[in-house]
């Protein structure tokens, strides 16, 4: 049997169908039925299938027996119907029974998510029959939630954590962006993942997953303050632009989310469930050609490494030149500021001018006092 990764997913022909049974003989007559009409991927037990459906999101219909090794139909339709990914949840999967299969065991297969059933032995026309009305109803059903999927990214808010989605997120990071580039200051980009959220939503469920989310955006909406922009932008991954801070205030407010997520207990139908996560700090040092997307991929790639250590704690990095070439300088005085105009080195102020122009409005303003005055 070829391996489910040996297929490219964009360029099938034929619709593609996941034959899972102990039998060789049995996975031979589904895949010689069917196969003019699909492609027809062949697993000898539920382990076997489930490690197929995890890598291969082409699959489109699987028939399965329940009595197998390892991993039995009840299992595989379990895993199916509990998986985080959407396109796998709703997979139409239809049980083959035998003479030892009893009633009992096709309600507790109907039960646990079972889409339909077949006997054997089966003839090829209701086996036909059965996969053509099966794959029809899922490309329409598929059509559907990618077309709903596309509405839900170009809202603006997140239903269930009630914070921005990300919509919201990248539309108003690209203008916070520009604008700082134009007047200059800090910018904090932060991400946040749960971890290992799809095993939690495996073994709780949906209900107790949304709970998680709904209270962790509660907790991060309490935490950011009113000019930071926050948003969920994937299943478990949050997104903060943190406007006018520094590396270091940033390090104190991961921490604090980090700290209260860690020690909160979520109430859910499954019991109390408590939960880590992974946070990624990005300082940039903004270049004109700087685009949020780019920052994005280097505060997704530090995450990514984070989590494959084990998760549960705070990287962050500082792109940010200061005079002496060194990373990380957040506060350049007035008088250093002159210096630097007067060198030619002006550009090296740029991320610090919104800070400069608020310490020197005093002394503006007295300015401004003391040239009326003379002037009258």
């Amino acid at each position: 049997m070829p391996a489910a990764d040996q297929y490219p997913m964009t360029s099938q022909v034929k619709p593609r169908i996941l034959a899972v049974d102990d039998s060789r003989v049995m996975r031979r007559a589904i895949a010689k039925i069917l196969g003019k009409d699909y492609e027809v991927l062949e697993a000898e037990h539920g382990n076997d299938a489930w490690g197929i459906i995890e890598k291969d999101h082409a699959i489109q219909l699987v028939f399965t027996d329940l009595s197998m090794p390892y991993l039995d139909g009840y299992g595989l339709l379990e895993r199916i119907r509990q998986s985080a990914a959407k396109h796998i949840r709703d997979l139409p999967v239809i049980i083959i029974t035998g003479e030892e299969d009893d009633d009992k065991a096709q309600q507790k297969a109907l039960n646990k998510g079972a889409t339909d059933f077949i006997s054997k032995p089966f003839q090829s026309i209701q086996l036909k029959a059965r996969a053509k009305a099966h794959i029809q109803f899922e490309q329409t059903a598929r059509k559907l939630s990618e077309a709903a999927e596309k509405l839900e990214q170009h809202a603006t808010v997140d239903v269930i954590t009630g914070l921005g989605g990300r919509h919201y997120f990248d539309k108003v990071a690209a203008e916070t962006l520009a604008y700082t580039k134009r007047h200059g200051g800090n910018l904090i980009l932060l991400r946040m993942d749960i971890d290992n959220f799809e095993n939690l939503f495996l073994q709780h469920g949906k209900a107790s997953a949304n709970v998680i989310l709904k209270d962790i955006g509660a907790l991060l909406g309490t935490l950011v303050r009113d000019e930071d922009k926050i948003a969920r932008i994937g299943l478990a991954k949050f997104a903060l632009l943190l406007i006018a801070t520094n590396l270091h205030d940033a390090r104190l407010l991961a921490e604090r989310m980090r700290n209260e997520i860690l020690h909160k207990t979520f109430t859910t139908n499954h019991g109390p469930i408590n939960v880590t996560v992974s946070i990624s700090i990005l300082e940039p040092q903004l270049e004109q050609d700087t685009d949020i997307k780019s920052l994005m991929a280097v505060n997704e790639s530090a995450l990514l490494e984070l989590v494959a250590r084990g998760g549960n704690g705070i990287v962050s990095k500082s792109t940010v030149v200061d005079v002496l070439g060194m990373s990380g300088l957040y506060n350049i005085d007035v008088a250093t500021a002159i210096r630097l105009i007067k060198e030619g080195r002006g550009e090296l102020i740029r991320p610090h001018t919104a800070r400069l122009l608020r310490e020197l409005r005093p002394l503006l303003e007295l300015l401004r006092e003391e040239t009326t005055t003379i002037e009258d």
